[in-house]
């Protein structure tokens, strides 16, 4: 004899479920799976998120609709809750990082400013590269480290349940963002020296960074702050070289 199939839940049910589960799994990786669990702030969510479930999917008399307006208002007290603690402390880490980084470029800067150009270039002639084009990249580096800095700034004013647990949709830790997109930049930087791009800036071409370091600061600046279309651009450019081969 054949067991009779479970009923399976309406649909509002199934969504209410889901929705739960996403919230709940910010919460505890906002206040569980941290450096310094904060188990009062959980137990607080948590019963909220009970009395949701309770509401929405137990019993005849369940109401999901109800369930899911309550259910964003909670989501909402939790951005209010954590997005500025969030944001500050993503910007004072990655700003750790920007000042680690840059002065090492800072410092190399100098010494190849300061160093008596017949020093450098005789130094630097059995790698045949030049000083002058070697301090300015130092410099569009640390352009772009500031650049990193400022654009997680600009771009997160508005907070999501996803921004609390996911910094950005690439993933990418603060460290690995800064030398990833460092090194884009300095591709940037390459195609620049050698004129195969020219950037321009309503009547001034700054593409000319070989030259002036000034040039090469606003270049690195402007490829930190559009650091999450610089992968896409890049990846364009080099299609269109590859396409253009006979």
């Amino acid at each position: 004899m054949l067991e009779d199939t479970p009923e399976m839940p309406p649909k509002e049910q199934v969504d209410l479920q889901l929705s739960i589960d996403k919230v709940l799994r910010a919460v505890s990786r906002l206040y569980i799976k941290c450096p310094v669990p904060e188990e009062e702030k959980f137990r607080i969510y948590y019963a909220r998120l009970f009395r949701i479930a309770q509401l929405g999917l137990e019993g005849t008399n369940a109401a999901p609709e109800i369930a899911k307006d309550v259910l964003a208002s909670i989501t909402a007290d939790l951005v209010d809750d954590e997005a500025e603690s969030i944001k500050n402390g993503h910007m004072k880490n990655l700003g750790k990082f920007v000042v680690a980084y840059s002065i090492p470029c800072l410092i190399l800067y100098l010494v190849l400013c300061l160093t008596p150009p017949d020093a450098l270039t005789s130094a630097l002639a059995p790698l045949r590269i030049d000083p002058a084009i070697l301090a300015n990249f130092l410099i569009l580096w640390v352009g772009c480290f500031i650049g990193v800095w400022l654009s997680y700034g600009i771009r997160t004013t508005t907070f999501s349940l996803a921004d609390l647990t996911t910094r950005d949709q690439d993933r990418l830790m603060p460290h690995i963002r800064l030398i990833f997109a460092g090194t884009l930049s300095m591709i940037i930087g390459l195609l620049c020296a050698v004129n195969l791009i020219e950037i321009q800036i309503g009547m001034v071409s700054v593409t000319n960074i070989s030259d002036s370091p000034m040039l090469a600061f606003i270049v690195g600046l402007f490829c930190g702050i559009s650091e999450l279309s610089l992968p896409s651009s890049i990846a364009n450019r080099a299609h269109a070289v590859i396409s253009s081969m006979k």
